[in-house]
């Protein structure tokens, strides 16, 4: 590396979308900041010491997984939020929910976050037509 390229002051943009981390911080506060951050996150998951296209597989996996995970949560997380809430009024109160209201939640299950619950409901009226 050559003592130019070491002394050069980095843009925000370099900071934000540049493969190679700048050395020195830039003079914006807000690039500041994520220069902090990403040379935080670069040095913990020894992503310095990897090649760009290595950099990209990396964030290609963390944000699959995220995404993954946020859509799961989206989709099961108020089912499973309702269904504590009924256990936890089970033991506070005492009140039994029965065999019933039983087959009731679980066959709720297989319209959680399935799209042709509704699909098959359309389908049924053309037919009717």
């Amino acid at each position: 590396m050559s003592c130019a390229e070491w002394k050069r002051e980095p843009t925000a943009y370099d900071v934000f979308f540049g493969l190679a981390l700048p050395y020195k911080p830039p003079r914006n506060a807000l690039a500041a900041f994520a220069w902090r951050r990403r040379v935080w996150l670069e040095t913990t998951f020894a992503l310095s010491m990897m090649q760009p296209w290595e950099k990209v597989l990396v964030a290609c996996f963390v944000s699959l997984l995220l995404g993954s995970l946020v859509t799961g949560m989206y989709l099961y997380l108020p089912h499973h939020l309702s269904y504590i809430h009924g256990r936890a009024m089970y033991y506070l109160l005492g009140y039994d929910a029965g065999v019933s209201s039983a087959w009731k939640w679980s066959a709720s299950w297989m319209t959680s976050g399935n799209v042709s619950s509704w699909a098959g409901g359309v389908i049924n009226l053309n037919d009717d037509l």
